[in-house]
């Protein structure tokens, strides 16, 4: 008997979420971008989730555009769909190393 083996696209089922390493996953769809400001190019996310450590967020604003962004330590900058409630909630979970699924 021939066994069927049907592969289904695996679905992330959180937009935001924290860990108790102190890590910020993202759904890839809601990263407007990963730049380095002065830089040509900025990084891809290929569908995976974005992972953050939230030792390296400098701090949380808005950047030019008027887009909630994480700006990283290493002098990139994560801009979000989300809004800046959920944003600064995960920051403070992962920073307190609180397991949370924030939306």
């Amino acid at each position: 008997m021939d066994k069927i083996v049907s592969l289904q696209k695996i679905s992330v089922s959180y937009i935001v979420k924290t860990t108790s390493d102190g890590l910020i996953y993202l759904k890839a769809s809601h990263v407007i971008y990963v730049k380095k400001p002065n830089s040509i190019e900025g990084a891809k996310v290929l569908g995976k989730p974005l992972i953050i450590n939230a030792d390296h967020i400098g701090f949380l604003s808005f950047n030019l555009e008027g887009n909630v962004t994480f700006f990283m330590a290493s002098g990139f900058e994560i801009s979000l769909k989300i809004f800046y409630e959920e944003a600064e909630e995960a920051f403070q979970c992962a920073k307190a190393q609180i397991e949370k699924v924030i939306r």
